[in-house]
């Protein structure tokens, strides 16, 4: 059995052994975002009427645009050619890692509660869209079965009822803020 998943699960995939993650990702990421740029200075006119007088966040805006244009093309493009099995090198590391940084997350909220600081919206927000990426991320890659129901059951039970404490915390933060002093 370990014989036959060492083939299986060997880097390049076997459901496509031409794909390898190389240089072309960065050309054509590189691609991606200036084909969303030449779309967006392509309809700037139209764009710059609506957000005329809105200063830095006209910048924002549109580099946001520019996001969602290279996601929607980047995303159709991986659903394509990555494998849907392969090898995760310093898998153990990744997780020790995400969880390390949500511990990291929620105790800097707690400190900064605990100071009354304006930090502590952003790092709520944070450990709220850690908990969110950490839940998409064990039920996505569980195996069929128990292992699929625990990280169901998880996320349902405790990493998304925290994430959305937690956001709601944020938002709280940021109002209360609003209404004492203006930005």
């Amino acid at each position: 059995m370990i014989a036959s998943m060492a083939g299986v699960a060997a880097w390049p995939a076997v459901r496509d052994p031409a794909w390898t993650a190389g240089p072309h990702f960065v050309g054509l990421k590189i691609a991606l975002v200036l084909l969303a740029i030449a779309v967006i200075l392509r309809v700037r006119r139209r764009i710059l009427v609506r957000l005329r007088g809105l200063g830095w966040r006209r910048t924002a805006i549109a580099c946001a645009a520019a996001a969602v244009l290279f996601y929607a093309a980047w995303i159709f493009y991986l659903s394509g050619t990555m494998p849907s099995v392969t090898v995760a090198y310093n898998w153990n590391m990744a997780w020790l890692a995400l969880d390390g940084f949500e511990a990291l997350a929620a105790l800097l909220t707690a400190v900064f509660l605990f100071r009354n600081s304006v930090y502590a919206a952003l790092t709520a927000s944070a450990f709220s869209t850690s908990l969110c990426i950490d839940a998409l991320f064990d039920v996505a890659t569980a195996a069929q079965g128990t292992p699929l129901v625990t990280a169901v059951l998880e996320a349902a039970l405790v990493e998304l009822p925290f994430a959305a404490i937690s956001g709601m915390l944020a938002v709280k933060l940021i109002s209360q803020r609003m209404h004492r002093t203006p930005w």
